[in-house]
């Protein structure tokens, strides 16, 4: 954390330098001439952290001399201009309250006037974080508003923060460590939320499907030895294709493998169906159904390594051969649809 080196103008011209520390410009507060909005003492949400503000820090290594050059009770100080999400920013600190709270010390964000705006209709949403270092603790006081966690800038809007940051009689003991050696510590954390660059996600969990179902005919069965693929189709918006293993997907268990995979599967994107798997029966009210659900999130096929033992398929009385073609199918449920929009 570096000290503030801060160029400063007097109202009445006058040029005051405090040696070592600052070189200060300051400007009386009138309620009339800023935009600002004040957070609700009772919405006010105080934690203590480790790590130090993002985004500035202001450090006072004088605070007694800036209290003397600060001689009217309704001046502030001006912080240099910083840059935070594309947009230009300054804190605004009156050591001694602003005209309304003057036992507290008031800590306010100010969006900066050099700000290039297409038009006077501007709108910036921020969530915002102020700061006060505890140096006996070495900790944070981080001081936000609970209520209205994202606060917009706008032109009547300019300054928005805390009128009653923190008494000055908690300030100034020395038990609670915020003024040390004449020394203290304040800081802000910003994040601009751009509504414009957000990624959004949509999902549906679709019922009516066309093309629901999809029927495969293997052909010379008992001759196969290795796995093998259906022509792709079409269910739900998606491609997909079933996978066969008629020796079994592990071939020394013995039973026939079945499973569902995606062919258009998204990288990082999920995919859930709930579907049947089937073996038709061709003689018989016999027909083998098995029912999935799963969320897919790679191209890896799912379904059952044991849907139905070979013995029981190669037998041609149990009617699932015929010609030696085997007769598969899949029937859909739902299927999600996504859609990720930038």
């Amino acid at each position: 954390m570096n000290s503030v080196i801060a160029t400063e103008v007097l109202p009445e011209e006058r040029d005051i330098q405090l040696p070592g520390h600052f070189t200060m410009k300051i400007e009386p507060y009138s309620p009339l001439s800023k935009a600002q909005d004040t957070i609700c003492v009772s919405d006010i949400l105080r934690e203590e952290r480790d790590f130090q503000p993002a985004h500035f820090t202001l450090k006072i290594e004088s605070y007694s001399s800036l209290l003397n050059v600060l001689n009217k009770k309704n001046e502030r100080y001006e912080t240099s201009i910083f840059d935070v999400g594309g947009y230009k920013w300054k804190l605004i600190l009156y050591p001694v309250g602003n005209e309304t709270f003057k036992d507290h010390i008031s800590l306010y964000l100010a969006i900066d006037e050099s700000n290039s705006f297409p038009n006077d209709n501007w709108t910036v949403c921020v969530n915002f974080k102020l700061f006060v270092l505890n140096q006996k603790t070495m900790k944070y006081l981080t001081i936000q508003d609970a209520k209205r966690t994202v606060r917009y800038f706008d032109k009547l809007r300019t300054e928005q923060g805390c009128a009653e940051f923190l008494s000055l009689d908690e300030f100034n003991d020395p038990c609670n460590g915020y003024l040390v050696n004449d020394c203290c510590v304040f800081g802000a954390e910003i994040l601009v939320i751009q509504p414009s660059s957000a990624i959004e996600e949509t999902i549906a969990i679709v019922k009516e499907l066309d093309d629901r179902s999809y029927t495969w005919s293997i052909t010379n069965f008992s001759k196969l030895e290795n796995g093998l693929y259906s022509d792709e189709f079409t269910a739900g918006g998606r491609k997909w294709k079933l996978e066969l293993w008629p020796k079994g997907y592990m071939p020394s268990n013995g039973k026939l493998s079945l499973f569902l995979s995606p062919t258009n599967w998204e990288p990082k994107r999920k995919l859930f169906a709930k579907y049947k798997l089937r073996i038709l029966n061709y003689f018989h009210d016999k027909t083998i159904e098995k029912s999935v659900s799963h969320w897919f999130d790679s191209k890896e096929g799912w379904g059952y390594k044991n849907i139905k033992p070979l013995e029981d398929i190669n037998e041609l009385f149990n009617g699932y051969l015929k010609d030696d073609t085997l007769i598969v199918e899949v029937e859909f449920d739902v299927i999600s649809s996504t859609n990720v929009r930038p």
